[in-house]
């Protein structure tokens, strides 16, 4: 069967400039004398409304590019059950570390041409799909300063600005929640419900979280003082701040937050709002090309 790419970039994401990333792509395409049709996002067409608008069953692949918020709108976006390609190009490219896809452009196009197709899970959050997840309180803070404030800064650089911003100022809040049945009122100063390991580009807050289980990790991390956060921030990097007694790690089929207007989150590294929130997981709900 010869085959047709559909290839939604974003022009607004990027530690590499988009259209030398297209240069290779294009080039690639047309020496393997495969088919393609390019589309670029807007503010007004974002990747969830041009995939949903523009792709049709004449479509044999999904090929995005572009960071975490750009996949998590293009899968809200695909109504078919096609293999999807990731070029990663975004501030934290967080989901991709979840399996293996490379570190180059010419690893990225390997796996778009001849990359092995596995299953994934899916995470529900209010009906939206996520593949990484949902962070509520101090990173779901981190996002929409982020959002709201103007800096010079770019990338990870600006993420970890505005992580030592807040790190000591941040105040637990009152979070009910019930998981899996169990109800819980907790003080947190942040919940994190996920499909993927890491967060802001290094921070791994759910490290056991696996894409293909059909379960969702969570991560609660209850109060801790403004020094303390302080000396164990790499616990975060290196997945061992479970080790801390105000930390808990944990696994749920179905979780849902009581409406809480002081929480702020994010979806997939973008901007989400406040709960009320409703998770599920949707097994095996996405095909997606890996290294071999």
């Amino acid at each position: 069967m010869k085959r047709l790419f559909f290839v939604v970039a974003n022009p607004a994401s990027g530690s590499t400039r988009l259209e030398d990333i297209l240069n290779d792509v294009i080039d690639f395409l047309n020496d393997k004398k495969y088919k393609y049709e390019v589309f670029l996002t807007s503010k007004k067409h974002n990747a969830w409304k041009t995939v949903e608008k523009n792709f049709d069953p004449s479509f044999t692949d999904l090929l995005i590019i572009g960071g975490d918020g750009t996949i998590n709108e293009a899968i809200n976006g695909l109504k078919y059950d096609v293999p999807v390609s990731i070029i990663p190009n975004g501030t934290g490219n967080d989901f991709v570390k979840n399996y293996p896809v490379g570190k180059s452009i010419y690893d990225y196009l390997k796996v778009l041409d001849k990359g092995a197709i596995h299953t994934i899970d899916l995470g529900l959050c209010n009906g939206r799909k996520f593949v990484n997840g949902v962070g509520i309180g101090f990173d779901g803070q981190i996002v929409a300063d982020m959002l709201r404030k103007k800096s010079f800064l770019k990338g990870p650089t600006k993420y970890y600005y505005y992580v030592l911003r807040i790190l000591a100022s941040y105040k637990a809040r009152r979070y009910k929640f019930v998981q899996d049945k169990s109800p819980y009122e907790k003080d947190l100063i942040l919940l994190c419900v996920a499909n993927g390991t890491t967060f802001g580009g290094s921070f791994k807050l759910t490290p056991d979280a696996e894409i293909n289980d059909t379960i969702l990790d969570v991560c609660e991390i209850g109060k801790i003082s403004g020094l303390r956060r302080f000396l164990n921030i790499h616990r975060l990097k290196e997945g061992t701040h479970d080790r801390l007694p105000e930390v808990k790690l944990s696994r749920c089929k179905h979780l849902t937050v009581d409406e809480n207007p002081h929480l702020e989150a994010h979806i997939d590294g973008e901007y989400f709002g406040h709960p009320p929130f409703e998770f599920g997981v949707l097994p095996n709900a996405l095909r997606i090309r890996m290294l071999k």
